[in-house]
């Protein structure tokens, strides 16, 4: 007898497909309770394990035994022509069909559970659009927020209603044997999430907020209420050779029931014609299940890679969104070989304009490139993905940052409203909306952007990094401090230099340097911090050790410090360097200017007017100072005209920062005093310099400032130089403890022996 035969004659094939049947019906139940309990996803991996590897068993199991009408025995126990083998194979057909009618009855319940019922209720959504017409970017963000805002004054369970038509895209899951695959499964979630971005009814979570939570087993409900949302889309990635099977389900957040699932099976020979398929299919699933009568299906990409040109692409900006030198370094890298595997690639070339723009050298980023070497590098790529399409989100994105590094606050935000009306949700325009709304002098609206920023992607390293500033400076310390803290799950090194800012708003410069430092040590090369650490040093009057932090700061140590013409002459290499760096050429002029030489500092500051909301101002990284020293020299150099023009920029700009709430910021009071100084009001500046004598201002070197020369001998102005001197000899005492006993990163940088001898 063969072996086929045999195996036949004992029912072990019988009893194999029983087993994958029940197996299989098993696992459709424990699928539907496990989701319905919130169990986490291994438990169902581990049941699945378990099944796969109970098979072996039971076929070894069947070839052994047999049931008998005396039970259990082993097949050689059994005696010829005794076997009832024939009894035990009409028991199996009856327990495999039992168990095919209830696999198709649930089949068909489930198919009928997910059909969308005539009854479901249709959820309104704010705002009209004339008829044909496809509200889509800020158009329809602001339409939203106008229509969120709306609702909740109607009723109190708006917020309710509006999760019915908001979701997330959680990261999928990389079910594939290689690691390096994870970079390609998140690539598939990034493109569904902004495929349904562009769905103007529905209101999508960030990417930087939703992909926080991968690899996170916690609650679908949890994670739901953390983003806002009513609804969540996961799913899993799984590729081998040129076969890859994607699996998608939409899950209502608050019962955590499946509203719709579905798993694809495709050749991988375009992985972007798949993603636009599955995200078409995924829009109209959307459609049915939330009642999204206006949702259209967004169109096709435009841009196709192949597969390793596009795994690098990914890398490349998942390293640059961490930001910090060393990760932005290392993306663009990345980007430069996803460039080399597939020059036509565009978003590559974009995202890669966006890495090289950010390591240039400003206090604003984070390398050391100049302007020039900047704008050749990026322009280059920039030129090359308009090539291909010149009208993608990245796109608009690179030329905003652009802009911001050739100090064009005007088109650094028309580029990124632009990149946002094609990606609302969009983190790095939606950050850079901000910034340039601040430079623009228009503080108000910055607010309510920085606040939208928060709501829109809550979770976003770079959003809650740069808001932290604002808000402490705003009067809420606490909570920035708390807002910087959440950062440190996330990413340690902004975690510090957001704490530093916090900490500095409130002038607790010994706090504010230890949260540096620990930022310095985890990269010792990102100028950004090695900036603010200098700062920091130099204003405790610890010259020597601020110097030896980064030479590209070394200029702005010199000033600090009061050494101007040591400052000046760095400051003329430095613009020889890179004569484009308004910064470098607004900061010459001001070393000019406390020696003196005010036409000289007049000249030069012209060349750094920069565009505001109410006129030209001097471009300064640290707030209005250096436009009211411009005034101040033109009406020393009798420019009456020219000065009360400049003043009148300048009260404008200082009473926007006042209507958006940064007036218990202790500059404010400063800026305060100066402003009434140029206007001849002595009593005012006098008042508001006390003010910020009270608030704890700290900086002696601010009030050495030709501007205070005229009240400069009047005994409330001593009271007050001499309270400033005294809290800022108190803080470089507690700097000095902190760097020589309580140091802490002794690893990376230690103070100069001489330095400690003070103590």
């Amino acid at each position: 007898m063969s072996l086929f035969s045999e195996l036949h004659r004992r029912n072990v094939v019988r009893v194999g497909i029983a087993y994958a049947v029940v197996a299989w019906l098993l696992l459709q139940v424990a699928d539907v309770v496990m989701e319905n309990i919130g169990a986490p996803e291994w438990v169902m991996q581990a049941l699945l394990f378990l099944l796969l590897l109970g098979l072996l068993p039971a076929l070894i199991f069947a070839w052994v035994f047999e049931l008998t009408p005396e039970g259990l025995k082993r097949e050689s126990e059994i005696e010829e022509g005794v076997s009832v083998v024939h009894q035990t194979r009409r028991k199996l057909d009856t327990l495999i069909i039992a168990t095919l009618v209830v696999a198709v009855a649930y089949l068909f319940w489930d198919g009928r559970l997910r059909e969308p019922s005539a009854d479901t209720p249709q959820v309104a959504v704010g705002g009209e659009a004339t008829e044909g017409t496809k509200l889509t970017g800020m158009d329809a963000l602001r339409q939203q927020t106008e229509a969120a805002a709306q609702a909740k004054q109607q009723s109190p369970s708006s917020e309710d209603t509006s999760k019915d038509t908001s979701i997330a895209v959680l990261p999928f899951v990389n079910l594939s044997s290689d690691p390096e695959q994870e970079y390609f499964s998140d690539g598939i979630s990034e493109e569904l999430l902004n495929v349904l971005a562009q769905i103007p009814a529905l209101r999508v979570a960030a990417r930087t907020s939703s992909f926080q939570f991968k690899g996170d087993n916690r609650d679908i409900g949890e994670i739901a209420q953390l983003l806002k949302v009513g609804h969540v889309l996961e799913g899993s990635v799984r590729k081998a050779g040129t076969k890859l099977r994607i699996t998608a389900q939409l899950i209502e957040a608050e019962g955590g029931f499946h509203l719709w699932s579905e798993t694809y099976d495709r050749e991988l020979e375009d992985i972007f014609t798949i993603q636009d398929e599955i995200s078409a299919a995924i829009a109209d699933a959307l459609r049915a299940e939330l009642a999204l009568d206006d949702v259209t299906t967004p169109d096709a990409s435009k841009t196709t890679a192949n597969t390793a040109a596009y795994e690098a692409f990914l890398k490349g900006r998942g390293l640059i969104n961490q930001r910090g030198n060393q990760s932005i370094t290392a993306g663009v890298v990345e980007l430069e070989r996803s460039v080399r595997l597939d020059p036509n690639y565009a978003p590559a070339r974009a995202q890669l304009a966006i890495g090289i723009a950010l390591l240039a050298a400003t206090s604003g980023t984070y390398g050391d490139l100049s302007i020039d070497e900047v704008n050749e590098r990026a322009g280059e790529q920039l030129a090359a993905a308009e090539a291909v399409d010149d009208d993608f989100a990245e796109l608009w994105a690179a030329r905003a940052i652009l802009a911001r590094v050739n100090f064009d606050d005007q088109e650094y935000l028309r580029n990124s409203e632009l990149a946002l009306a094609i990606r609302p949700n969009y983190a790095d325009p939606l950050n850079w909306r901000v910034n340039a709304l601040n430079g623009l002098g228009m503080a108000v609206q910055a607010v309510d952007a920085r606040e939208e920023l928060l709501r829109l992607d809550p979770l976003s390293v770079i959003g809650r990094l740069n808001a932290v500033t604002f808000i402490a400076n705003g009067g809420e310390p606490e909570r920035a401090l708390a807002i910087a803290r959440s950062i440190a799950s996330q990413s340690p090194w902004a975690s510090h230099v957001a704490q530093a800012r916090a900490y500095g708003s409130e002038g607790k410069t010994q706090r504010q340097l230890e949260q540096l430092l620990l930022a310095y040590s985890l990269d010792s090369r990102d100028l950004l911090v090695n900036y603010e650490i200098a700062y920091a040093l130099v204003s405790s009057g610890l010259l020597d050790e601020a110097l030896r932090i980064d030479r590209t700061v070394r200029p702005w140590v010199l000033l600090g410090a009061g050494r101007f013409e040591e400052a000046e002459q760095a400051f003329r290499q430095a613009v020889a360097a890179d004569p484009e760096s308004l910064e470098n050429i607004s900061s010459l002029a001001a070393s000019v200017y406390f020696q003196g030489r005010f036409a000289e500092a007049v000249e030069l500051w012209q060349q750094a007017l920069v565009t505001t909301n109410f006129g030209e101002a001097v471009y300064s990284n640290g707030g209005n100072g250096p436009t009211a020293q411009l005034v101040f020299a033109l009406q020393k150099l009798g420019k009456d005209n020219a000065a009360a023009e400049q003043l009148a920029v300048l009260e404008a700009l200082t009473a926007n920062i006042g209507q958006a709430g940064f007036t218990n910021f202790r500059g404010w009071n400063f800026g305060q005093a100066a402003q009434a100084v140029l206007k001849a009001e002595s009593g005012e500046a006098l008042e508001a310099l006390q003010t910020a004598d009270s608030n704890g201002f700290s900086l002696p070197s601010a009030l050495e400032d030709p501007i205070f020369d005229a009240i400069r001998d009047e005994p409330a102005f001593e009271i007050v130089r001499q309270n400033v001197a005294s809290r800022a000899m108190a803080n470089r005492e507690k700097v000095l403890t902190l760097i020589c006993e309580n140091n802490p990163v002794p690893d990376h940088w230690r103070p100069l022996e001489a330095t400690c001898l003070e103590l």
